[in-house]
């Protein structure tokens, strides 16, 4: 695998297997992993793009990258996209986000990034154009993961984006809740395709303790569940991250009965419960356990980010009610 061959070089591991980590490569690559990790979702210290080059880079191909590659085609399935389009991935890395829309939709990629060391890894990945300036002219397709929460002025960056923009940032709190809030501030210039069922103001926004993510299941490379295993970092089956998808066309009308999963809390006792979003707002859904049928039966599967349609529900004034009745198809 071309990632681990590329991983090996740039932490000066000592080689082995080309889809597995040898036992004596292992502990090196897990603390390369642990400290990266620590200054990204921990104190966020390494949140910069100067972060990534040498050790650092090695760890982010090993953990991130193909983490970073799963989100943004799960982001990129969540609304329509331009066929073969041609590509701008920004901040790019070492290209997992231009390479994932590569291999789902086709066209053709250009990745800017300011880091030559990170573009050298795209081109070794396959990637053959890269500059480190932004590029004029106008792109069907705009992907930036896990830049925003990087610079100090992101909104100005969007603003000079075109075509179809797809945003992916980490889950944590601050960094979903930031992207929700660029989100209200630019929805006057920009449609928002998804996850947003509503061009409204965000409606997690009216309470300090919501944020909205999207989580996909992966089967990860043997190396990952290695490190995984190593680091206690564990990411095997689940990944959640915040998407954000705009355009200048105007979006299609939504059905009322057509809502996106935006929070499953913990499993509770007799019944199961979803937040879900769209024109109405932010609400509950709940099917007590007693009143699972065939119909409904999808409302057991859903989890963040599903777009679902729900049909004959109970409408209650704390939110909705999942009856024996009631239709339930993911979409």
């Amino acid at each position: 695998m071309k990632l681990l061959e590329r991983a090996r070089i740039l932490l000066n591991l000592p080689g082995g297997p080309p889809d597995e980590l040898a036992k004596n490569e292992i502990a090196k690559a897990a603390r390369a992993i642990e400290k990266l990790h620590q200054g990204l979702v921990g104190d966020r210290a390494l949140a910069k793009p100067q972060t990534y080059r040498g050790e650092m880079l090695g760890a982010y191909l090993l953990w991130w990258w193909p983490q970073t590659y799963v989100k943004v085609q799960a982001a990129l399935r969540m609304a329509p996209m331009p066929e073969q389009p041609r590509i701008l991935d920004v901040g790019s890395g070492p290209a997992p986000a231009a390479i994932a829309a590569l291999d789902l939709l086709g066209g053709d990629a250009t990745c800017f990034d300011v880091s030559e060391e990170a573009l050298a890894e795209a081109r070794a990945l396959g990637i053959t154009k890269t500059t480190r300036e932004l590029p004029a002219g106008d792109f069907d397709l705009t992907l930036a993961a896990n830049v925003l929460s990087e610079l100090d002025d992101p909104l100005a960056l969007v603003r000079k984006l075109s075509g179809t923009i797809v945003i992916v940032e980490p889950a944590l709190k601050e960094t979903s809740r930031a992207l929700l809030e660029l989100r209200d501030r630019v929805v006057a210039e920009r449609s928002v395709l998804a996850p947003c069922l509503t061009q409204k103001p965000c409606p997690a926004l009216a309470s300090p303790k919501d944020w909205c993510t999207a989580a996909v299941r992966w089967t990860p490379p043997r190396f990952f569940r290695q490190l995984a295993q190593a680091t206690g970092i564990h990411a095997e089956e689940m990944i959640s991250f915040s998407p954000l998808i705009l355009s200048r066309e105007k979006p299609g009308i939504s059905a009322s009965d057509l809502w996106r999963v935006v929070g499953v809390p913990p499993p509770e006792r007799g019944k199961r419960r979803v937040w879900l979003c769209n024109d109405e707002g932010r609400v509950p859904a709940v099917r007590l356990d007693k009143q699972a049928t065939a119909e409904n039966a999808m409302f057991e599967e859903l989890d963040r980010g599903d777009l679902v349609q729900l049909r004959g529900l109970e409408r209650r004034g704390d939110g909705l009610r999942v009856g024996p009745q009631s239709r339930v198809d993911r979409r």
